[in-house]
């Protein structure tokens, strides 16, 4: 590469640092620096306190919580950021009753929803195939209850911040991300620490419960005063059920993998992996506080041109940066390790982060472009890539972890993360293209 190239480079990322919407990035970032970087070095706080066992199992039962929370919340928190620009746009005097409908709508589907699957017993009938493999037995009855909690609190808190980015209160997002961190974190490590009881449930009910009650003291704010409009509630449905769709069939690639690595390499070589993979995720959370300023002004855009030129400065720019990142990332764990604030027991995780690291950039750049089937009401696509990924990735994931074991899952989940961004990216070109003849 030669220094013209360089410094074309370098101009075409200093002109998207020097936009007003770098800067309100920024404002966001600095508090969730503060709250990612704490959380960052909580996962060693929590690594000391629990065992290996422990945290094997408190990360199998959050991710299962994460994928089903995606699923029960019926896409609620999609439909409202697109539901709140058009009220921006087109409908401002129906604003309230937009808000209204939307949130009684999600909180009486998500009651059946836990209904059905709690009272029916079909958690209990997923995990007791789960424990089919001797590797991966615990009980889960344990935690059944607190399980249940972290789902309900996860789609609370999502809805939450998804109101707050669609209506640009960041004052209001660092607050609440803020106590979250604080008040969950700081509770869970001192009872755990002078209790005798089991830590896995105890980290559970008090991190989901806490965050439940913030989010309803929060809350307040999109119980706005309105009346029930079935126009909004069929628009939110048209969004929000491809979406919903999507997280059902996304519970094999995003649950597969753990359930590869528990089922097939055992709780401790997963808690490794489940290390790795939390570390890794440090760049897609990175991206989410981007996204949450840049979301609300990409759906308002009209000028395609415009909004297209943005996007793939933007792709740029994450790109280079999370590259830098990624090292910086991977370094700082070597030196954890050498050091003693990592236990030794997990010292493999060295191998396996640079693939998960490469993922999740691949991942960032997908879920950018994915904003473009929300902007065209296009949510149905993602259900049916979600079902072409899965088919992939269960192959992948069955075969990989067979030859090569937890290395085979990474470079499965890398194959396709990559295959993702690729899908989305030349799809969003297409409706763009469709659009602007």
């Amino acid at each position: 590469m030669n220094r013209d190239s360089i410094a074309q480079i370098l101009t075409f990322i200093a002109k998207g640092t020097h936009t007003d919407i770098f800067k309100r990035f920024m404002k966001v970032f600095s508090v969730d620096f503060l709250v990612r970087g704490g959380n960052f070095l909580l996962i060693f706080v929590f690594t000391a306190i629990m065992t290996q066992k422990e945290f094997g199992i408190y990360g199998y039962l959050y991710s299962f919580a994460m994928v089903m929370s995606g699923i029960v919340g019926f896409g609620f928190n999609v439909s409202l950021t697109k539901s709140y620009a058009d009220t921006i746009t087109k409908y401002q005097d129906r604003k309230n009753d937009m808000l209204f409908t939307l949130t009684t709508s999600m909180v009486c589907l998500l009651t059946i929803a836990m209904a059905v699957i709690y009272g029916t017993g079909l958690d209990k009938t997923f995990f007791a195939l789960m424990n089919d493999e001797q590797a991966t037995y615990f009980d889960y009855s344990n935690y059944r209850l607190y399980t249940a909690i972290a789902i309900v609190s996860t789609v609370f808190t999502s809805y939450l911040t998804y109101f707050f980015v669609s209506s640009e209160q960041i004052k209001n997002i660092q607050r609440f991300n803020l106590l979250r961190f604080f008040l969950a974190n700081s509770i869970a490590i001192v009872i755990i620490i002078v209790s005798d009881k089991d830590s896995v449930m105890l980290r559970l009910a008090i991190t989901y419960l806490t965050e439940l009650i913030l989010t309803l003291i929060f809350g307040k704010m999109f119980f706005a005063k309105g009346k029930f409009d079935k126009f909004f509630l069929k628009k939110a449905l048209k969004i929000g059920l491809p979406v919903m769709g999507t997280a059902a069939v996304y519970a094999i690639t995003n649950f597969g993998d753990k359930y590869f690595v528990m089922a097939y390499c055992g709780v401790e070589q997963f808690a490794v992996y489940n290390l790795a993979l939390l570390i890794a995720m440090i760049l897609l959370i990175v991206f989410q506080s981007f996204n949450f300023i840049w979301l609300p002004l990409f759906m308002k855009e009209q000028d395609l041109v415009v909004q297209r030129r943005k996007m793939r400065r933007f792709a740029v720019i994450i790109f280079v940066a999370f590259v830098g990142l990624s090292v910086l990332i991977w370094f700082g764990v070597m030196l954890m390790l050498k050091f003693g604030m990592l236990q030794h027991q997990y010292e493999g995780i060295l191998t396996i982060l640079p693939i998960l690291l490469v993922s999740q950039i691949a991942l960032s750049l997908a879920q950018l472009y994915i904003n473009y089937m929300t902007y065209f009401e296009k949510t149905h696509i993602q259900f049916a890539f979600g079902i072409f990924l899965s088919a992939i990735a269960i192959v992948l994931y069955y075969f990989s972890v067979k030859w090569l074991g937890v290395m085979g899952i990474c470079l499965s989940l890398l194959v396709v993360n990559v295959l993702c961004f690729v899908l989305y990216f030349f799809r969003s070109d297409y409706y763009i293209f469709n659009r602007l003849k």
